[in-house]
Protein backbone atom coordinates (compact mmCIF):
# COMPACT_ATOMS: atom_id res chain seq x y z
CA UNK A 1 0.00 0.00 0.00
CA UNK A 2 3.30 2.42 0.04
CA UNK A 3 4.57 1.73 -3.00
CA UNK A 4 2.96 4.57 -4.81
CA UNK A 5 4.41 7.43 -1.86
CA UNK A 6 7.55 5.59 -2.91
CA UNK A 7 7.22 5.80 -6.28
CA UNK A 8 6.19 9.61 -5.68
CA UNK A 9 9.00 10.66 -3.58
CA UNK A 10 11.78 8.36 -6.14
CA UNK A 11 10.24 10.58 -9.05
CA UNK A 12 10.47 13.51 -7.12
CA UNK A 13 14.22 12.87 -6.06
CA UNK A 14 14.86 11.81 -10.32
CA UNK A 15 13.42 15.51 -11.02
CA UNK A 16 16.49 17.69 -11.54
CA UNK A 17 16.06 21.22 -11.45
CA UNK A 18 18.10 22.55 -14.63
CA UNK A 19 19.38 26.40 -14.25
CA UNK A 20 18.94 28.76 -17.46
CA UNK A 21 22.84 29.93 -19.02
CA UNK A 22 24.03 32.27 -16.89
CA UNK A 23 24.82 35.37 -18.46
CA UNK A 24 28.98 36.40 -18.90
CA UNK A 25 29.17 40.45 -17.76
CA UNK A 26 29.52 41.45 -14.41
CA UNK A 27 26.14 42.54 -13.24
CA UNK A 28 23.66 40.36 -12.29
CA UNK A 29 19.94 40.95 -13.36
CA UNK A 30 16.97 42.47 -11.19
CA UNK A 31 13.38 41.90 -12.11
CA UNK A 32 10.42 44.70 -11.35
CA UNK A 33 6.48 44.14 -13.05
CA UNK A 34 4.59 46.84 -13.30
CA UNK A 35 0.48 47.37 -14.26
CA UNK A 36 0.55 50.15 -16.67
CA UNK A 37 -3.24 50.71 -16.51
CA UNK A 38 -4.20 52.06 -20.21
CA UNK A 39 -7.85 51.70 -21.35
CA UNK A 40 -8.26 50.39 -24.72
CA UNK A 41 -11.74 49.86 -26.21
CA UNK A 42 -10.28 48.16 -29.04
CA UNK A 43 -8.31 45.42 -28.13
CA UNK A 44 -8.83 42.33 -30.82
CA UNK A 45 -8.82 40.01 -28.37
CA UNK A 46 -10.02 40.91 -25.15
CA UNK A 47 -13.76 40.38 -24.30
CA UNK A 48 -15.93 42.76 -25.59
CA UNK A 49 -13.06 44.40 -26.98
CA UNK A 50 -12.03 46.36 -23.96
CA UNK A 51 -8.36 45.95 -22.07
CA UNK A 52 -7.82 48.02 -19.24
CA UNK A 53 -3.81 47.64 -18.38
CA UNK A 54 -0.94 45.36 -19.55
CA UNK A 55 2.71 44.38 -17.98
CA UNK A 56 5.90 46.07 -18.31
CA UNK A 57 8.94 43.90 -16.63
CA UNK A 58 12.00 46.07 -15.75
CA UNK A 59 14.99 43.67 -15.85
CA UNK A 60 18.09 45.99 -14.78
CA UNK A 61 21.61 45.59 -13.14
CA UNK A 62 21.93 44.85 -9.92
CA UNK A 63 25.18 44.20 -7.72
CA UNK A 64 23.71 42.12 -5.71
CA UNK A 65 24.26 38.63 -5.34
CA UNK A 66 21.54 36.27 -5.75
CA UNK A 67 20.48 34.79 -2.09
CA UNK A 68 18.64 30.92 -1.53
CA UNK A 69 18.30 28.78 -4.39
CA UNK A 70 17.76 29.30 -7.53
CA UNK A 71 13.91 29.21 -8.57
CA UNK A 72 11.71 28.48 -11.14
CA UNK A 73 11.83 31.72 -13.48
CA UNK A 74 8.31 30.57 -15.39
CA UNK A 75 4.50 30.36 -13.02
CA UNK A 76 3.09 26.47 -12.96
CA UNK A 77 0.48 28.07 -14.98
CA UNK A 78 2.77 29.44 -18.29
CA UNK A 79 4.85 26.51 -18.03
CA UNK A 80 1.95 23.66 -17.86
CA UNK A 81 0.80 25.50 -20.97
CA UNK A 82 3.37 26.16 -23.20
CA UNK A 83 4.10 22.36 -22.37
CA UNK A 84 0.87 21.34 -24.19
CA UNK A 85 1.49 23.78 -26.79
CA UNK A 86 5.24 23.03 -27.80
CA UNK A 87 5.20 19.35 -27.07
CA UNK A 88 7.35 19.03 -24.10
CA UNK A 89 6.60 16.54 -21.18
CA UNK A 90 4.47 17.66 -18.27
CA UNK A 91 6.29 19.52 -15.41
CA UNK A 92 9.78 19.44 -17.30
CA UNK A 93 9.18 23.49 -17.92
CA UNK A 94 8.93 23.77 -13.84
CA UNK A 95 12.12 22.08 -13.80
CA UNK A 96 13.96 25.11 -15.54
CA UNK A 97 15.35 27.93 -13.06
CA UNK A 98 17.26 31.26 -12.18
CA UNK A 99 19.33 33.70 -10.65
CA UNK A 100 16.47 36.52 -11.44
CA UNK A 101 16.10 38.20 -8.56
CA UNK A 102 12.62 40.15 -8.12
CA UNK A 103 12.77 43.91 -6.67
CA UNK A 104 16.88 43.81 -5.78
CA UNK A 105 18.33 46.76 -5.47
CA UNK A 106 19.73 49.09 -8.18
CA UNK A 107 22.55 50.57 -8.90
CA UNK A 108 24.08 53.86 -7.41
CA UNK A 109 22.94 56.96 -9.66
CA UNK A 110 21.07 59.70 -10.35
CA UNK A 111 17.61 59.23 -10.82
CA UNK A 112 16.25 59.20 -14.79
CA UNK A 113 20.40 59.03 -15.83
CA UNK A 114 22.62 56.17 -16.59
CA UNK A 115 25.66 56.00 -18.70
CA UNK A 116 24.21 52.66 -20.07
CA UNK A 117 20.73 52.53 -22.45
CA UNK A 118 17.67 51.27 -22.31
CA UNK A 119 16.06 48.35 -24.69
CA UNK A 120 12.37 48.18 -24.98
CA UNK A 121 11.25 44.12 -25.89
CA UNK A 122 8.17 42.75 -26.92
CA UNK A 123 7.87 38.79 -27.36
CA UNK A 124 6.06 36.43 -30.09
CA UNK A 125 2.91 36.94 -30.73
CA UNK A 126 1.34 34.09 -28.61
CA UNK A 127 4.23 33.21 -27.08
CA UNK A 128 6.39 32.53 -24.88
CA UNK A 129 5.63 36.03 -22.82
CA UNK A 130 8.72 38.27 -22.08
CA UNK A 131 10.24 35.87 -19.35
CA UNK A 132 10.28 33.00 -21.86
CA UNK A 133 13.30 35.13 -23.11
CA UNK A 134 15.31 35.42 -20.23
CA UNK A 135 18.70 33.97 -21.60
CA UNK A 136 18.75 36.91 -23.96
CA UNK A 137 17.27 39.76 -21.69
CA UNK A 138 19.93 38.73 -18.62
CA UNK A 139 22.74 38.85 -21.28
CA UNK A 140 22.24 42.62 -22.18
CA UNK A 141 21.52 43.13 -18.14
CA UNK A 142 25.08 41.61 -16.78
CA UNK A 143 26.32 44.23 -19.04
CA UNK A 144 24.55 47.07 -18.09
CA UNK A 145 21.36 47.64 -19.90
CA UNK A 146 17.82 48.09 -18.69
CA UNK A 147 15.46 46.16 -20.76
CA UNK A 148 11.90 46.88 -20.79
CA UNK A 149 9.45 43.59 -21.64
CA UNK A 150 5.92 44.52 -22.69
CA UNK A 151 3.25 41.46 -22.34
CA UNK A 152 -0.70 41.94 -23.36
CA UNK A 153 -2.76 40.31 -22.15
CA UNK A 154 -5.23 37.58 -23.77
CA UNK A 155 -2.36 37.51 -26.67
CA UNK A 156 -0.08 35.89 -24.20
CA UNK A 157 -0.42 31.94 -23.44
CA UNK A 158 -0.27 33.01 -19.79
CA UNK A 159 0.71 36.02 -17.82
CA UNK A 160 0.53 37.58 -14.12
CA UNK A 161 0.16 41.16 -12.86
CA UNK A 162 2.45 42.07 -9.73
CA UNK A 163 -1.05 41.42 -7.85
CA UNK A 164 -1.06 37.83 -8.89
CA UNK A 165 -3.80 37.96 -10.98
CA UNK A 166 -3.69 35.80 -14.06
CA UNK A 167 -5.06 36.03 -17.43
CA UNK A 168 -4.93 33.25 -19.61
CA UNK A 169 -4.49 33.98 -23.25
CA UNK A 170 -6.80 33.21 -25.92
CA UNK A 171 -6.86 31.29 -29.28
CA UNK A 172 -5.78 33.07 -32.14
CA UNK A 173 -6.74 32.58 -35.91
CA UNK A 174 -2.99 33.40 -36.83
CA UNK A 175 -4.45 32.76 -40.68
CA UNK A 176 -6.37 35.96 -40.16
CA UNK A 177 -4.40 39.25 -41.34
CA UNK A 178 -6.92 41.80 -40.52
CA UNK A 179 -6.14 40.23 -36.60
CA UNK A 180 -2.88 40.08 -36.58
CA UNK A 181 -2.56 43.31 -38.34
CA UNK A 182 -4.77 44.32 -35.30
CA UNK A 183 -2.69 42.68 -32.54
CA UNK A 184 0.18 44.48 -34.41
CA UNK A 185 -1.27 48.12 -33.56
CA UNK A 186 -2.25 46.81 -30.49
CA UNK A 187 1.23 46.40 -29.88
CA UNK A 188 2.31 50.07 -31.00
CA UNK A 189 -0.41 51.35 -28.77
CA UNK A 190 1.27 49.54 -25.61
CA UNK A 191 4.63 51.52 -26.48
CA UNK A 192 3.91 54.58 -27.03
CA UNK A 193 1.56 54.17 -23.85
CA UNK A 194 4.65 53.31 -22.11
CA UNK A 195 6.81 55.88 -23.30
CA UNK A 196 4.74 58.45 -21.77
CA UNK A 197 4.28 56.82 -18.86
CA UNK A 198 8.33 56.11 -18.47
CA UNK A 199 9.37 58.97 -16.49
CA UNK A 200 6.60 58.69 -14.00
CA UNK A 201 7.48 55.16 -13.46
CA UNK A 202 11.42 55.98 -12.92
CA UNK A 203 10.32 58.42 -10.58
CA UNK A 204 8.52 56.33 -8.53
CA UNK A 205 10.90 53.49 -8.67
CA UNK A 206 13.90 56.60 -7.64
CA UNK A 207 16.06 54.52 -10.17
CA UNK A 208 18.83 55.32 -12.17
CA UNK A 209 17.33 54.68 -15.42
CA UNK A 210 18.41 55.96 -18.57
CA UNK A 211 15.30 57.66 -20.54
CA UNK A 212 16.78 58.85 -23.28
CA UNK A 213 19.10 56.99 -25.50
CA UNK A 214 16.67 54.00 -26.24
CA UNK A 215 16.65 51.02 -28.47
CA UNK A 216 13.66 48.64 -29.68
CA UNK A 217 13.93 44.85 -30.32
CA UNK A 218 12.00 42.19 -29.86
CA UNK A 219 11.20 38.14 -31.10
CA UNK A 220 8.58 37.62 -33.82
CA UNK A 221 5.53 40.11 -33.71
CA UNK A 222 7.65 41.53 -31.11
CA UNK A 223 10.52 42.42 -33.61
CA UNK A 224 7.64 43.68 -36.17
CA UNK A 225 6.39 46.07 -33.64
CA UNK A 226 10.08 47.07 -32.75
CA UNK A 227 11.01 48.06 -36.31
CA UNK A 228 7.16 50.06 -36.67
CA UNK A 229 7.68 51.48 -33.12
CA UNK A 230 10.88 53.93 -35.09
CA UNK A 231 8.82 55.59 -37.38
CA UNK A 232 6.70 58.01 -34.81
CA UNK A 233 8.96 57.78 -31.77
CA UNK A 234 12.24 59.94 -31.81
CA UNK A 235 13.44 58.34 -28.64
CA UNK A 236 14.24 55.31 -30.43
CA UNK A 237 17.66 55.79 -31.48
CA UNK A 238 17.59 52.10 -33.43
CA UNK A 239 16.05 48.66 -33.90
CA UNK A 240 16.08 44.96 -33.93
CA UNK A 241 14.16 42.19 -35.44
CA UNK A 242 14.51 38.51 -34.51
CA UNK A 243 12.71 36.54 -37.11
CA UNK A 244 9.34 38.30 -37.89
CA UNK A 245 7.57 39.18 -40.38
CA UNK A 246 6.49 42.29 -41.28
CA UNK A 247 3.14 44.58 -41.12
CA UNK A 248 1.40 47.44 -42.91
CA UNK A 249 3.56 50.40 -43.01
CA UNK A 250 6.95 49.07 -42.46
CA UNK A 251 5.56 45.69 -45.30
CA UNK A 252 5.55 48.30 -47.89
CA UNK A 253 7.13 48.57 -50.79
CA UNK A 254 7.86 51.98 -51.35
CA UNK A 255 9.83 54.68 -49.29
CA UNK A 256 7.08 54.79 -46.20
CA UNK A 257 8.88 51.52 -45.00
CA UNK A 258 12.16 53.86 -44.36
CA UNK A 259 12.59 54.18 -40.56
CA UNK A 260 15.86 56.26 -41.46
CA UNK A 261 17.18 54.95 -38.55
CA UNK A 262 20.35 51.81 -38.05
CA UNK A 263 18.18 48.57 -38.04
CA UNK A 264 19.12 44.61 -37.84
CA UNK A 265 17.36 41.70 -38.98
CA UNK A 266 18.52 38.26 -37.96
CA UNK A 267 16.48 35.58 -38.91
CA UNK A 268 16.15 31.72 -39.21
CA UNK A 269 18.15 29.87 -42.18
CA UNK A 270 15.48 30.61 -44.47
CA UNK A 271 14.69 34.30 -43.98
CA UNK A 272 17.63 35.43 -46.19
CA UNK A 273 15.94 38.55 -48.00
CA UNK A 274 16.06 36.39 -51.24
CA UNK A 275 13.63 34.33 -52.68
CA UNK A 276 11.66 34.98 -49.77
CA UNK A 277 8.61 33.36 -48.64
CA UNK A 278 7.86 36.56 -46.42
CA UNK A 279 7.97 39.28 -49.13
CA UNK A 280 8.73 42.18 -46.85
CA UNK A 281 12.39 40.52 -45.84
CA UNK A 282 12.53 41.10 -49.69
CA UNK A 283 11.29 44.91 -49.87
CA UNK A 284 11.90 46.55 -46.40
CA UNK A 285 15.73 45.93 -47.00
CA UNK A 286 16.05 48.22 -50.04
CA UNK A 287 13.09 50.97 -48.82
CA UNK A 288 15.87 51.60 -45.99
CA UNK A 289 17.72 54.81 -46.08
CA UNK A 290 19.51 54.21 -42.51
CA UNK A 291 22.15 51.49 -42.12
CA UNK A 292 20.52 48.49 -42.26
CA UNK A 293 22.27 44.81 -41.88
CA UNK A 294 20.72 41.15 -42.31
CA UNK A 295 21.73 37.96 -41.21
CA UNK A 296 20.54 34.58 -41.03
CA UNK A 297 21.65 31.45 -38.92
CA UNK A 298 22.06 27.85 -40.04
CA UNK A 299 20.33 24.87 -38.92
CA UNK A 300 17.71 27.36 -37.04
CA UNK A 301 13.99 28.30 -37.35
CA UNK A 302 11.15 30.34 -35.65
CA UNK A 303 11.28 28.93 -32.26
CA UNK A 304 15.27 28.91 -31.63
CA UNK A 305 14.76 32.96 -31.14
CA UNK A 306 13.29 32.58 -27.90
CA UNK A 307 14.45 30.96 -24.62
CA UNK A 308 12.78 27.74 -26.32
CA UNK A 309 16.13 26.84 -28.12
CA UNK A 310 17.78 26.46 -24.81
CA UNK A 311 14.43 24.00 -23.80
CA UNK A 312 15.20 22.21 -26.81
CA UNK A 313 18.66 21.06 -25.30
CA UNK A 314 17.38 19.33 -22.23
CA UNK A 315 14.15 17.54 -24.00
CA UNK A 316 14.38 17.61 -27.80
CA UNK A 317 10.74 16.96 -27.97
CA UNK A 318 9.55 20.70 -29.92
CA UNK A 319 9.08 19.98 -33.66
CA UNK A 320 9.44 23.76 -34.36
CA UNK A 321 12.67 24.00 -33.61
CA UNK A 322 16.13 23.60 -35.91
CA UNK A 323 18.61 21.20 -36.10
CA UNK A 324 21.43 24.01 -34.88
CA UNK A 325 22.89 23.36 -31.10
CA UNK A 326 20.56 25.47 -28.90
CA UNK A 327 23.36 26.20 -26.75
CA UNK A 328 25.36 27.37 -29.75
CA UNK A 329 22.05 29.53 -30.80
CA UNK A 330 21.74 31.55 -27.63
CA UNK A 331 25.05 32.55 -27.77
CA UNK A 332 24.75 33.88 -30.93
CA UNK A 333 21.89 35.82 -30.14
CA UNK A 334 23.86 36.99 -27.19
CA UNK A 335 26.66 38.37 -29.27
CA UNK A 336 24.92 39.92 -32.33
CA UNK A 337 21.71 41.51 -30.53
CA UNK A 338 24.88 43.00 -27.84
CA UNK A 339 27.12 44.32 -30.63
CA UNK A 340 24.49 45.97 -32.44
CA UNK A 341 22.92 48.13 -29.77
CA UNK A 342 26.47 48.67 -28.63
CA UNK A 343 27.17 50.22 -31.63
CA UNK A 344 24.15 52.37 -32.41
CA UNK A 345 23.73 53.47 -29.01
CA UNK A 346 27.21 53.44 -27.17
CA UNK A 347 29.24 53.87 -30.83
CA UNK A 348 31.25 50.80 -29.59
CA UNK A 349 32.21 48.59 -33.43
CA UNK A 350 32.14 45.22 -33.56
CA UNK A 351 33.65 43.52 -36.46
CA UNK A 352 31.58 40.46 -36.49
CA UNK A 353 28.05 43.38 -37.96
CA UNK A 354 30.45 44.09 -40.56
CA UNK A 355 30.84 40.67 -42.76
CA UNK A 356 30.80 37.38 -41.89
CA UNK A 357 32.35 35.77 -38.87
CA UNK A 358 34.94 32.91 -38.47
CA UNK A 359 33.83 33.28 -34.50
CA UNK A 360 30.62 32.36 -35.75
CA UNK A 361 30.21 30.97 -39.44
CA UNK A 362 26.91 29.65 -38.85
CA UNK A 363 25.54 33.44 -39.30
CA UNK A 364 25.55 34.37 -42.89
CA UNK A 365 25.91 38.26 -43.73
CA UNK A 366 24.23 40.02 -46.54
CA UNK A 367 25.66 43.04 -47.51
CA UNK A 368 22.95 46.11 -48.12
Amino acid sequence: MKWPIALTILQGCLTQAVALPPPTGKYNVGVSKHTIKHYNPLDPLAPNHVSTAFIATIYYPTLQEPVGPPQPYLEPELARIMEQQWNYSQGFLSTLTSTLQPDAPFLEGPVGESEFPTLLFGPGGGGPPVKGNAILISELVSYGYTVIGLDHPFEQPYIQYPNGTGVVGVDIDYNSALLLDAIYLTRLVDIGVFLDYFPKLVQELQAPINMTNLGAFGYSLGGAAAIGSLYNNDRFVSGLNLDGGLYLREALNDSLADTKKPVLFLGNEQHTGQNELDPSWETFPAMQTGKFRLFSINGSTHHDFCDDTFWKTIETTDPSTGPIDGNRQYRILNAYVKAFFDLTLLGRSSPILDGPSSEWPEVVYYNY
